[in-house]
């Protein structure tokens, strides 16, 4: 049977309204005006959030479902407002058909406009959308045939209000809009519920916005169910009580900023943050937990599991009243994880407690390094406060002192110094804490646990206003060993001096009479066989003479400069070549700068190549045994700071290069082998390196390079 309400066309609706309008009364009006002013607004809100909506990335779904509502209940007004002016009953019957459609809308984007609002961001998958679209669509489908069933009107026929002549369409709902305006009402309180849930653990703006939110949703289901329930006048103002949801969302807006400050969505924060949060209930239960605490106490959680259940059994963070705080260790090897724990109180809803989880394996592993590395070094770390104070001693101090680390905690550590380095000691540490400066290395004497007195070297760094530290950080070596040697070396150096003295009074006085006596001897003796036999006695005197002389440099001189100031090469060169029997040899002097060394001492380096090279080149007196002439050529260096010493002579064996510098080693019979080892110990305390080269037609040459100090 085909059903009257079902065909319509647009001329025959403008003719229902122009005609609506006529008969209009000022009752009617009213309720005209109320829905469309409803629309309006609502459609304006509408539009002001897709506006906003383009500058706000990260809340842009929230700002469109709140559009998507907004336009909804626009239409739904609009749509209530031309179903008064309507009077064709046909008309009348497919605007409502399609109103119906409509009615859809507003609920749906209520419901994910609040969760997605409330930070729900996890319920908002494609399950949850496919869940929530299979109502429209049976909905559609019932609109779309209804001339063939009643499931979604029972029929109807047009009335007249009691107070006015615009016709009223009275149909009754069939089942399937009376479980689509509970499954309605079902969408609202659900939206409101979690917004509510919200409001009570948000501060004050987060409440007052949910509070408004609330208030315009509840107006039109409340509304919606007056008319159903048949209270009031028999229509359906629902349209109408969107005009108050837009007022209450327009104060959301412009009071507390509604589409600027929003809630910070749970996944974006919460469930991406590296710290582990677990809500806990008042049986200590397990309420919410996001996913690094999975990760943290790697384990799965699930609600209403006992956190003991997943905590590591020496984990004594849930202590009976109060805020706890602990430190805990989660696995075994490489992959254990050190975490710090600490509860707070919430009391809130069903959460009673939140236990935040962080890791702090970096941090510990680092501090146990180090812990390592201070427990095991043979120096003793300590910290003291400005008076001197002892907070904290390293282990190393039962290695090195005999005390106990912890029985020396709150001493006094100058009580441990000798009495007589107390008071420099004292001046020193004091200064270091007024100026707020590194103390340099300082000697003092300690006492030990046996009862001796230590020598110890400290060094200091004021980190008072370090809130880590809050100390001054000492760092003690034992420099006992290293004192007394150095006190052996003193005294045989001492003795070395005093052997030199006797060696240069006790040898050169007879030495001197056996000189004389020779004198004497080649003034009387004529025959050339004896004289001959004087000459090796004189030769042999020399001898000992250069022996006596180069023990004394090695002994007094030998690596020992007084100052140092820059003097000219060539300048020094000649005072030295003065000093040396060159006979018929000849200097050279090349480009000449000055250098850094000590005048008598770098002459005396000076002296000993001359020498070595007149000797070992050509020999003395006429050019020497074998008349060779020798040249000595003094210079600069071209391509490093420094300067050579370079002859012309026959050169050194092959086989004494690598040895050349060491006491003792000479390539001429009758030489002491203690010249070149004078020149390397002069060139030694210079800071010079000395490296043996050769000369392109022979002969030996010896550069000195300057290295940086």
């Amino acid at each position: 049977m085909e059903n009257k309400f079902t065909h319509t066309n647009l001329p025959s609706v403008l003719v229902s309204i122009f005609v609506a309008v006529e008969s209009i009364t000022s009752v009617h009006a009213a309720f005209v005006v109320l829905l469309v002013g409803s629309a309006l607004l609502s459609g304006c809100l509408a539009l002001y959030a897709l506006y906003v909506a383009r500058g706000q990335s990260g809340d842009r779904r929230l700002i469109s479902l709140f559009a998507l509502l907004m336009f909804g209940a626009a239409i739904w007004s609009a749509g209530d407002g031309v179903l008064l002016l309507i009077v064709d009953e046909r008309s009348k019957a497919a605007l409502k058909g399609a109103l119906s459609i409509v009615t859809v809308v507003p609920p749906l984007a209520w419901v994910l406009f609040a969760l997605n609002y409330a930070g729900r961001d996890r319920w908002l998958n494609r399950r949850t959308y496919a869940v929530l679209a299979v109502e429209p669509i049976v909905l559609l489908l019932m609109a779309l045939t209804t001339g063939s069933h009643d499931l979604l009107w029972a029929g109807g026929e047009v009335t007249r209000t009691a107070t006015g002549a615009i016709p009223i369409l009275d149909r009754e709902p069939g089942p399937v809009y009376i479980v689509h305006a509970l499954y309605s009402y079902a969408l609202v309180l659900f939206g409101a519920y979690i917004l509510l849930f919200r409001g009570r653990t948000q501060d004050t703006t987060f409440r007052g916005q949910a509070a408004l939110l609330i208030f315009g949703a509840l107006v039109p289901l409340l509304t919606n169910l007056a008319y159903f329930s048949g209270v009031g006048p028999n229509l359906n103002l629902t349209g109408s009580a969107f005009t108050v949801s837009g007022v209450a969302f327009w104060l959301a807006i412009s009071r507390y900023h509604l589409l600027d400050v929003v809630p910070v969505a749970r996944e974006s924060v919460i469930e991406e943050m590296r710290d582990g949060y677990i809500v806990l209930d008042e049986s200590n239960r397990l309420v919410d937990a996001n996913p690094a605490a999975e990760r943290l106490l790697s384990t799965s959680l699930s609600v209403g599991q006992p956190v003991a259940n997943v905590l590591p059994t020496d984990a004594d963070v849930l202590g009976e009243d109060g805020d706890e705080r602990t430190e805990f260790v989660v696995g075994e090897g490489p992959g254990r994880r050190f975490v710090d724990a600490s509860v707070s109180s919430v009391g809130r809803g069903d959460a009673s407690r939140l236990l935040v989880l962080r890791d702090v394996t970096d941090t510990r592993e680092t501090e146990q390094r180090f812990q390592t590395l201070i427990e095991n070094s043979s120096d003793i770390v300590a910290v003291l406060d400005a008076d001197g104070t002892i907070q904290y001693q390293s282990p190393s101090t039962k290695q090195v002192l005999g005390y106990d680390p912890e029985e020396m905690v709150g001493g006094n550590a100058f009580d441990y110094v000798h009495p007589d380095d107390q008071a420099d000691l004292a001046t020193r540490f004091a200064q270091g804490v007024q100026d707020d400066h590194t103390i340099k290395r300082v000697e003092y004497r300690i006492h030990h646990a046996d009862g001796s007195w230590r020598v110890h070297e400290s060094v200091a760094r004021n980190l008072l206003d370090d809130p880590s530290v809050e100390g001054i950080v000492i760092n003690t070596r034992d420099v006992t060993e290293r004192i007394e040697r150095e006190r052996e070396l003193a005294e045989t150096n001492e003795r070395l001096d005093r052997f030199a003295s006797v060696v240069s009074h006790d040898l050169r006085n007879p030495l001197n009479v056996a000189e004389g006596y020779v004198e004497l001897l080649e003034d009387d003796i004529e025959d050339e066989q004896c004289r001959g036999y004087l000459t090796e006695v004189r030769a042999s005197h020399d001898r000992i003479g250069r022996i006596v002389d180069d023990v004394l440099a090695l002994a007094r001189e030998g690596g020992e400069l007084s100052e140092t100031v820059p003097v000219e090469l060539e300048s020094v060169a000649r005072v030295a070549w003065s000093s040396v029997d060159t006979d018929d040899a000849s200097l050279d002097i090349g480009d000449s700068t000055p250098i850094d060394a000590d005048r008598d001492q770098f002459a005396r380096l000076l002296e000993n190549l001359f020498r070595n090279a007149i000797e070992h080149g050509g020999g003395t007196g006429g050019g020497g045994a074998d008349g060779n002439h020798v040249t000595v050529t003094v210079g600069m260096l071209t391509d490093a700071e420094g300067f050579y010493v370079a002859d012309d002579g026959p050169g050194l064996p092959p086989e004494l290069r690598d040895s050349v510098f060491e006491p003792g080693v000479t390539s001429r019979d009758g030489g002491t082998g203690l010249g070149l080892a004078i020149v390397a110990d002069i060139a030694k305390a210079h800071g010079w390196t000395v490296e043996l080269a050769e000369e392109d037609g022979g002969g030996a040459r010896f550069d000195f390079v300057v290295e940086e100090r």
